[in-house]
């Protein structure tokens, strides 16, 4: 859904010089498979920064819909830069079996592969998880729609922790994705790690990070989870 409205939104700003640097999207209503309308509106293009909006529309309203922040790079880009976040230290992906498939998962899961390396849901570990992500078939776009779907694929490691399965649902979702667009090759997975520090009322508040092989962070995603009785 997110990745949807993000490439929207890049289509219809449709300047490469201008990357993504932030969205934030909100789910007030299930979006059902099937047909939906979306629709973008440009708020403002100043000399650096665009900032736009997109609305997925299903039933006569609004199901989801996201603002968007796409700036191009700053003078000052050079002259100071630093990542004191580091990746963790996992196997390496070729060494890890992924994960089969199963009826009970959601069924776009079928279109990715997952290589666990911690966070198996219902165990009543720590809540967090922790492996290697991929698409089955290429993606021909490694753009922020694509860092949007790749980063919101996992399950909620809200559930490694949880005695049982339940249904979630994403009320919330902030993405911030780090640098310029990068080449990023089909067949090698990005490294994935979350964390759900905090669950409360029945809302759940979880973090999420996407790394390349090499250890260069793309993205970070913040959302907040209802847990449905």
């Amino acid at each position: 859904m997110v990745a949807s409205l993000v490439r929207a939104i890049e289509d219809a700003v449709g300047d490469p010089a201008r990357v993504v640097r932030s969205v934030t999207a909100e789910i007030p209503a299930p979006v059902a498979s099937g047909d939906a309308e979306l629709r973008v509106e440009i708020l403002r293009a100043g000399n650096s920064v665009t900032t736009a909006r997109a609305d997925l529309c299903q039933g006569g309203e609004i199901r989801a819909h996201a603002v968007a922040i796409l700036a191009a790079p700053r003078p000052s880009a050079s002259a100071v830069t630093w990542q004191e976040l580091t990746p963790p230290e996992v196997p390496h992906w070729r060494t890890l079996a992924p994960m089969p498939t199963s009826p009970a998962f959601p069924e776009f899961t079928q279109h990715f592969e997952y290589r666990l390396v911690e966070g198996l849901p219902g165990t009543g570990g720590a809540p967090r998880a922790l492996g290697w992500i991929r698409t089955r078939l290429p993606a021909g776009r490694s753009d922020a729609a694509y860092l949007a779907a790749m980063i919101d694929t996992w399950f909620p490691s809200t559930l490694v922790r949880l005695p049982q399965m339940r249904p979630m649902a994403t009320i919330a979702f902030t993405l911030e994705l780090v640098g310029g667009p990068v080449e990023l090759p089909d067949d090698v997975p990005l490294l994935y790690r979350a964390t759900a520090p905090v669950l409360a009322d029945g809302y759940s508040l979880e973090t999420r990070e996407l790394w390349t092989e090499d250890g260069r962070l793309l993205a970070r995603n913040h959302q907040t989870f209802a847990v449905i009785a």
